[in-house]
């Protein structure tokens, strides 16, 4: 039995994880019908691009799949309230369909608008089909070290990335949300300094 979880069950069965790669197959063909190209238009071959400029969100993992990290530490946190209700694959399979949902919503066209017009992303035009792929893997392994981690491990792992992020780009997946949802000027001055 895990400790952490009070259960012995696995968070990918076969069918929870044909399921994931299903939906995530139906996420390539909708980003892919939306004009989102396969790889960096600039033809750079790097698997991981960690700066702020146009290859952002273009190669397999960028500063922002820290981010996708942490909404699957937050999703396994919140599958808690749901224990009594669904196993936890059931609870795996929802959490990741909405990140599945989220990487084609972030990459329609009124998103990527919201963006550029609302936060510091203005040469954004959206993450390429590999980096989507990616963010949902950088989803899953962060589900599976908050489940592997504990509670509190994962507190501290998710505030040390936020801030470690906060550091080095002046950005982290609360600024995110609060510029996404609620822009502040003194926020978009301070972080295109």
């Amino acid at each position: 039995m895990d400790r952490r979880d009070g259960t012995n069950e696995r968070i990918l069965t076969p069918g929870v994880a044909a399921y994931v790669v299903g939906a995530t197959l139906v996420a390539v063909g909708y980003l892919r019908f939306q004009g989102r190209l396969w790889w960096c238009e600039e033809g750079d071959l790097s698997p991981i691009s960690l700066g702020i400029d146009v290859h952002n969100s273009q190669h397999l993992f960028d500063v922002y799949s820290f981010s996708h990290v942490l909404h699957g530490v937050l999703f396994f946190g919140l599958r808690w309230w749901f224990r009594g209700r669904w196993s936890l694959p059931v609870r795996t399979a929802i959490a990741s369909t909405i990140e599945i949902v989220w990487e084609m919503a972030e990459n329609s066209p009124l998103v990527i608008d919201r963006y550029r017009t609302a936060m510091i992303a203005l040469g954004y035009t959206g993450d390429s089909i590999a980096n989507s792929v990616c963010d949902v893997a950088s989803y899953l392994l962060g589900f599976y070290l908050a489940r592997r981690l504990g509670l509190w491990p994962s507190v501290v792992l998710f505030v040390v990335t936020e801030l470690v992020l906060l550091w080095l780009i002046r950005d982290n997946l609360a600024l995110n949300v609060l510029m996404l949802l609620w822009p502040i000027d003194a926020v978009r001055k301070w972080q295109a300094e």
